[in-house]
């Protein structure tokens, strides 16, 4: 497998996760299960750096 595609790969799992993440998180602070919304805060913030940067990798693949 080449790299580039391994890495576009890489970054699209991640993304997801995160974003998977994000949303638990936001479901158990709107429940009152967590007091802090950070947790989902971060987690998007992940999900948005890992989304970016599929984008230009994959920009740049082609």
């Amino acid at each position: 497998m080449d790299k580039e595609k391994l890495k576009v790969k890489i970054f699209l799992i991640l993304s997801l996760v995160f974003a998977i993440l994000t949303l638990i998180s936001g479901y158990l602070v709107i429940t009152h299960k967590l007091d802090n919304a950070g947790y989902s805060v971060i987690s998007m913030l992940f999900t948005l750096t890992f989304s970016i940067l599929y984008r230009n990798s994959k920009k740049d693949k082609e």
